[in-house]
């Protein structure tokens, strides 16, 4: 955990040190000289050239979203195989099922509005919950019971997870509040 913890600061850390909060929601329209990328600053200033760098993270950031995404999809079809008899036995079913749900996941990113707002306040709660608050909580609850310690690193740890879903919260929050306003909304 300490390995994948400082992999995090330490790109974060670069990231921020990169942008500052100067960042758009999505990374990729603010690999642009100054003034920003188009659609980042006002139609009456002029963009800036767009990084070559940039286009290399961004082939980066695509060929994560290839493997990334069929993985996340295989475990959705899985799932939903296993709770159905018809999509077990039935070839056409099962491909139907898959069709459907990749069309699916489409259609929502690209047709709900603020798609990226609101996926970053449910990710927020989310990954956040999952992966600090609940461990933590489960040690605190087997601790009662004098199965395991509950010290120090722990209560650092949910003092931590506790500071960042506040402040992601708050920040995504507020990025979705001004994305619908800026809409009109």
């Amino acid at each position: 955990h300490l390995a994948v913890a400082s992999a995090y600061i330490c790109l974060a850390s670069l990231g921020y040190y990169g942008w500052g909060e100067h960042v758009a929601g999505n990374v990729l329209e603010s690999m642009c000289d100054l003034p920003g990328c188009p659609g980042e600053i006002s139609d009456q200033l002029a963009p800036g050239r767009k990084w070559t760098s940039g286009y290399v993270l961004s082939t980066a950031v695509v060929a994560n979203l290839m493997v990334t995404i069929p993985i996340v999809l295989y475990c959705v079809f899985c799932t939903l195989e296993s709770q159905s008899e018809i999509l077990r036995d039935s070839y056409s079913a099962n491909l139907a099922m898959r069709i459907t749900v990749v069309l699916g996941s489409v259609s929502i990113a690209l047709f709900v509005p603020f798609f990226i707002e609101i996926l970053a306040v449910i990710s927020t709660a989310l990954l956040v919950g999952l992966q600090i608050l609940l461990p933590c909580g489960v040690s605190w609850a087997l601790s009662r019971d004098g199965k395991v310690p509950f010290g120090w690193p722990e209560g650092g740890l949910l003092t931590l997870g506790l500071f960042v879903m506040v402040i992601g919260l708050s920040s995504s929050l507020s990025s979705l509040a001004a994305a619908i306003h800026a809409s009109g909304a």
